[in-house]
């Protein structure tokens, strides 16, 4: 995050947007209660990079994963809608020490696929050899079991070409959007940076989930997707994302050969927990989506940038300006609707 020749069995697409949908009638609405600050009575969150969810129980407490940036897995339960419990997760035995050989253990996306029971996190690489470390990980739980408190082993997916995969990476900057589906990872470079200015593009890989093989590589320019920042999979092929740059929210569909048939953008409205009339410039990092298709959003708030003005902030509480110094982010929630 930043605050901050192949071979021709290979098919790669650039987007065009001749025979794609675009909808404006999409918008995103806010749920009651929302947006919150990620934390309980004992633990916050700290620059929180992915959130996936995980299951339902009783219909009343959720449960998600959560990654932060600054080195930490946390479980997230939400009870009642409103009531926040977060437990920081356990690194142990194989998962402690691989990720000790790290120079920094940078998590950004976090996915869990149920049907497979299996959780997958990006990790971005770090000077001097971010190349190295970059990548897609298997996360494996104590006992198979995702609501245990123990991680203990660890696995780098092998994505190839390799020298195709690693093209694009850099200090600090990776797979911030990652996805998968039945048979496909889904890959989206948090985008292309010159002195700490982004472009107006970034690169969308698909790999098969089983070769790790990367077979479509897509230019997201035309589709106006600036940077991706986090992915969710509803289904076989199909995608939700967001693009922190532009704070956007998208749906790209595909067909069976993995060429975009329908899509939108959407503007992310973003307000201050608690301060419905004032806008926040929310560094939104990650999508997931619980049973009833609610979306959550988290931001990952840049330590030197975003904090509101001095103006707004001798606007509000006591506890809210402190939350807003310490850093703490903000999950919101949305439902798709059309008119």
């Amino acid at each position: 995050m930043l605050r901050k020749p192949l071979s021709v069995l290979f098919a790669f697409l650039i987007i065009s947007c001749t025979g794609t949908g675009h909808h404006t009638n999409i918008k995103l609405e806010k749920a009651s209660f929302y947006p919150r600050w990620l934390s309980s009575d004992t633990v916050n969150a700290d620059q929180t990079s992915g959130i996936t969810f995980l299951k339902e129980i009783n219909k009343d407490d959720k449960y998600f994963l959560l990654a932060d940036d600054s080195g930490s897995l946390l479980r997230l339960k939400i009870s009642a809608d409103t009531i926040f419990t977060i437990n920081s997760l356990v690194f142990s035995g194989n998962f402690q020490t691989y990720i000790d050989s790290f120079h920094r253990a940078d998590f950004e996306e976090i996915v869990y696929t149920p049907k497979k029971n299996e959780v997958y996190v990006s990790i971005e690489g770090h000077d001097p050899h971010p190349e190295r470390q970059a990548g897609i990980y298997r996360i494996y739980f104590k006992n198979d079991d995702v609501l245990s408190d123990t991680l203990v082993d660890i696995k780098k997916i092998n994505i190839t070409p390799a020298d195709l995969f690693q093209k694009y990476v850099r200090d600090n900057i990776g797979y911030e959007g990652l996805a998968a589906d039945d048979n496909y990872f889904y890959l989206g470079l948090e985008g292309f940076s010159s002195h700490g200015i982004f472009g107006d593009s970034t690169i969308l890989f698909i790999a098969g989930k089983n070769s790790g093989r990367i077979i479509k590589q897509i230019n997201t320019r035309q589709l106006g997707i600036h940077t991706i920042c986090g992915l969710y999979s509803d289904e076989n092929y199909s995608v939700y994302g967001v693009d922190r740059n532009n704070k956007t929210f998208f749906h790209l569909k595909f067909d069976d050969d993995l060429n975009i048939i329908d899509t939108f953008l959407v503007k992310i409205e973003t307000n201050i927990p608690n301060y419905h009339s004032f806008d926040y410039v929310a560094s939104i990092e990650s999508i997931t989506m619980d049973p009833q298709k609610y979306f959550y959003l988290v931001d990952d708030p840049w330590k030197t940038f975003f904090i509101p003005s001095p103006g707004i902030m001798n606007q509000l509480d006591s506890v809210t300006v402190n939350r807003f110094r310490n850093f703490v982010p903000v999950i919101y929630k949305y439902s798709l609707s059309k008119f």
